[in-house]
């Protein structure tokens, strides 16, 4: 499995579930106490599957979720001007 970029969507009694950052469907289902980042509901993460460890390394992508994010508040400034 090659290094994808996901979002955070939520967190089960025994699960985490994130979904493709570009296609919602494609679905990632972890264990919880194989998600070893603390990320909150929203987060960028890249997961790469690590076939030494049998799992995956996780990252959070902060600088680019915050770069979307300005993004996006620049649209919603754009459109309240017109």
């Amino acid at each position: 499995m090659a290094t994808k970029k996901y979002i955070l969507d939520r967190f089960d009694d025994f699960f985490v579930i994130l979904f493709e950052k570009n296609n919602k469907a494609n679905k990632l289902v972890i264990l919880k106490d194989k998600f070893t980042i603390d990320a909150k509901i929203g987060d960028l993460i890249e997961v790469h599957m690590n076939e030494d460890k049998s799992g995956y390394d996780f990252k959070i992508l902060k600088e680019e979720a915050n770069e979307t994010r300005q993004r996006l508040l620049d649209l919603i400034q754009g459109m309240k001007k017109v």
